[in-house]
């Protein structure tokens, strides 16, 4: 790994360690680690997925929305999730409810390369984030750039949170916790930055996200990627966001990378060493922590590109991490009035 990668761990995790050493500032063993090398060596013998292909992204729609016509929305009959329509968009926003009062609202942008999944796919993510905040939890479901219409993906999502946010009152709750995941982070960056515009940023509390791609020109380490990189294809990557960017107002065919920092909200970063796309979670820390902002940046040993989603102790400690950030960050405005 290049030295400026290790100086920015040292930097992001200064505040949680006692030695900038340490990569990460929850317990990870060596048996975690050992699974997680474990797993990227099956992971080594798959096919890596080409994310510059519409041809893939289009059969993984097709299986999921068969998957759903065939399968019951059970947490939708149990009254756990309920679903609401914009008025003036085709979109829906599916919502997770907790157990009791809400205490703030988290709006996640789910992954997918900006032209695969939705928002019936984060069901489980979004129980356990209402589980263990007591958050009611937003899911956009924007239409995906399997056209390569990323502006249209990226007004939809512009406009989603702007709606939820000017009738925060309808959960009960008078903040925001921005989520999203992988290219859902870049949304969800470009939405915190549009709230700021709008004169709703003072409802946001928090912004976390993980494996996130803010920068739509090629950070440094997706341009020196190959298609040896586990999971996806680093080269097909950036061939996607070659194919992505020319719909974008000129302004945004940076990505968020290339945004104003100033007055944000706290944060929490988190990318895999093993990521094709770690520079950019890398890039995002320094501007925001240089914008005086409260930032955080943990790079996870032997994590791989969406290990979040992975049947690994790595995954499970680093996502019970993440809900326990996000529950500091809901705490203290808990009891404000809507």
């Amino acid at each position: 790994m290049h030295k400026g990668r290790d100086d920015a761990i040292g930097s992001a995790v200064a505040d949680d360690a006692a030695t900038s050493r340490a990569a990460c500032p929850f317990d990870l063993s060596q048996e975690d680690l050992r699974q997680a090398r474990r797993f990227n060596r099956l992971l080594s013998w798959m096919p890596r997925f080409k994310t510059g292909r519409r041809w893939n992204a289009r059969l993984v729609q097709i299986a999921t929305r068969t998957w759903h016509a065939l399968t019951p929305d059970v947490r939708r009959l149990r009254s756990q999730v309920s679903v609401l329509t914009m008025p003036d968009r085709p979109l829906s926003i599916r919502v997770t409810h907790p157990s009791g009062r809400a205490r703030a609202l988290v709006v996640h942008f789910h992954g997918g390369a900006w032209v695969m999944g939705d928002a019936r796919l984060e069901d489980r993510l979004a129980s356990q984030i209402a589980a263990d905040c007591g958050a009611a939890v937003a899911v956009i479901d924007f239409r995906n750039a399997t056209d390569d219409n990323l502006a249209r993906t990226l007004e939809d999502t512009l406009a989603a949170t702007q709606w939820l946010a000017t009738d925060i009152a309808r959960f009960g709750v008078s903040h925001i916790v921005l989520s999203g995941e992988s290219s859902g982070a870049h949304l969800a960056m470009e939405a915190l930055f549009h709230l700021r515009a709008v004169g709703c940023g003072h409802v946001v509390k928090g912004f976390y996200a993980i494996c996130g791609a803010f920068d739509l020109k090629g950070s440094p380490s997706l341009r020196q990627s190959t298609p040896e990189s586990l999971l996806i294809d680093g080269p097909s990557a950036l061939e996607n966001l070659r194919r992505l960017t020319p719909s974008l107002p000129e302004e945004k065919r940076g990505g968020p990378a290339e945004g104003n920092f100033e007055g944000l909200p706290q944060a929490l970063l988190i990318a895999g060493r093993l990521d094709p796309i770690a520079d950019d979670s890398i890039e995002v820390f320094r501007r925001w922590r240089r914008a005086g902002g409260d930032v955080r940046c943990i790079l996870v040993p032997e994590a791989v590109h969406g290990f979040n989603r992975m049947p690994t102790a790595l995954a499970a400690k680093t996502n019970r991490f993440a809900r326990q950030w996000m529950r500091t960050i809901i705490a203290p405005v808990a009891e404000e009035p809507p």
